[in-house]
């Protein structure tokens, strides 16, 4: 491998471990110095480098991050606005409250008003001739699946998402990754209705039996087992968001569940390139707690 691409690959693979650290402590003080440890690099550095591979500085994407999941914590928990401003790391109410008010045009408590008084989604808006969706979940505790991945950031089902399978699928045929019962599955780490297009995160993952060491794009981690709501969805994966909104709208009030603080995400049943659209078939995983 070339000098160059080599210094690329072990600078994508020490930013992975820094998304992860500040998503993972989003509740804690994200210090430079603690966060250019993960990373190994210099903090002399570490701001520059940053915002030369993410194309924001580094504390524009924590107070972003901090924002949007408390955005996620406001719609779905009853707690209490002062103990989600902890939650994501404010330690003054004043402050997390200024800083939605800047990020979304409206104050915390408002926002949850907003998003409690959405009507339920209606399903049968759809087409019924390209989808199908079984409304009523399966409820089943799932281990630990450990997986391979690659990031894409950008629009849900652009061209960013299909490079990141192709890189994927490639580097699994190249190192003779292949087994019997890998399974395809998506992790949409945002929400389109809350996070600019052009910074959401996707997470292209496919799941592993051999050990396999993190390499420039590739990363490793494990999707947390647990209880999971499990619905079954036939149709193009562009009416998945649809799908997302009845499950968050309709299913999960009714249901007397209530999230874990795990992502959700999609198994993929068969191959796009090989499938019509109508029959693509899905299973979406969304994480309860136990």
């Amino acid at each position: 491998m070339k000098g160059k691409e080599a210094t690329i690959k072990d600078y994508q693979e020490r930013l992975n471990d820094v998304l992860v650290y500040i998503h993972d402590h989003l509740d804690e003080k994200l210090e430079l110095g603690t966060l250019a440890n993960v990373s190994n690099f210099s903090s002399f550095h570490f701001h520059r480098i940053f915002k030369a591979f993410l194309n924001e500085p580094l504390g524009a994407y924590i107070l972003r991050a901090r924002l949007e999941r408390s955005a996620k914590l406001l719609e779905f928990k009853q707690d209490a606005v002062k103990d989600i401003a902890l939650e994501v790391g404010f330690d003054v109410t004043s402050s997390f409250n200024k800083a939605f008010k800047k990020r979304f045009g409206t104050s915390p408590e408002e926002f949850r008003k907003t998003k409690k008084m959405l009507k339920p989604f209606d399903i049968s808006q759809l087409n019924q001739t390209v989808m199908e969706l079984k409304l009523k979940p399966q409820i089943k505790t799932i281990k630990e699946k450990k997986v391979i991945y690659i990031r894409s950031i950008g629009k849900y089902g652009g061209q960013e998402m299909g490079v990141a399978w192709q890189k994927l699928w490639q580097y699994i045929k190249d190192n003779k990754l292949f087994s019997f019962g890998m399974q395809s599955l998506g992790i949409g780490h945002d929400d389109p209705s809350v996070t600019e297009t052009d910074k959401l995160r996707y997470d292209a993952c496919v799941t592993i039996k051999k050990e396999v060491k993190a390499e420039g794009e590739i990363a490793t981690k494990t999707i947390a087992g647990g209880k999971y709501a499990i619905f079954k969805y036939k149709g193009p994966y562009s009416n998945l968001g649809h799908v997302y909104n009845h499950i968050f709208r309709n299913w999960l009030p009714e249901s007397g569940h209530q999230l874990a603080d795990e992502p959700c995400y999609d198994i993929y049943l068969n191959h796009p390139d090989k499938t019509s659209e109508e029959k693509l078939k899905t299973h979406v995983y969304v994480p309860l707690k136990a």
